[in-house]
């Protein structure tokens, strides 16, 4: 199913901080959604209505919103096994705002 992806303006400071190769994976797996389908990235739920898009180390946390859009909230570099709480936090409150 594909999906428009809108980023939160925060979102777009987050990505612009990446290197570039980092950004141009995001913008790849971004544009896989928009034209293949969300099933062609890798998904994970994370917690109550929020998911993760798995990029490599990069990790783009959204919520679906209405219609076939997804609203990323926050990007970060993983650098342990599990998503840190205090991004999740984050996510929550920037995609409850939405």
């Amino acid at each position: 199913m594909r999906f428009k992806v809108e980023k939160l303006p925060v979102v777009q400071t987050e990505i612009q901080a990446l290197e570039q190769s980092q950004q141009e994976m995001l913008r790849q797996d971004y544009e896989l959604v928009e034209t293949m389908g969300i099933e062609f990235v890798k998904i994970k739920p994370i917690q109550n209505k929020i998911f993760e898009i798995k990029t490599n180390e990069i990790r783009s946390l959204f919520k679906y919103a209405e219609g076939q859009i997804i609203i990323i909230g926050v990007v970060f570099v993983k650098k342990t096994q599990k998503t840190p709480k205090n991004i999740i936090k984050i996510a929550q409150k920037r995609l409850r705002e939405v």
